[in-house]
């Protein structure tokens, strides 16, 4: 009984580590996407004020601009 206790205890406390790993991984993932979505505005809004009075809207981009990245 008290090996399979232990046992048991060892298959939570490897869950547990694995968990907590994928939580950190998860963390530092959300940081980096909310810091590149936070310049991403930041770019929008510096665009905006320099093109003065003139409205930014979707018909204002290059219709030959692609996204960098996908998800």
């Amino acid at each position: 009984m008290t090996d399979t206790l232990e046992s048991i205890c060892q298959q939570l406390d490897i869950i547990t580590l694995e968990y907590l790993s994928e939580l950190e991984e998860y963390s530092k993932k959300w940081q980096s996407c909310s810091h590149d979505f936070q310049q991403g505005f930041l770019d929008l809004a510096q665009a905006k004020y320099s093109m003065g009075s003139i409205v930014v809207s979707q018909s204002s981009y290059d219709e030959r601009m692609k996204a960098q990245f996908q998800v």
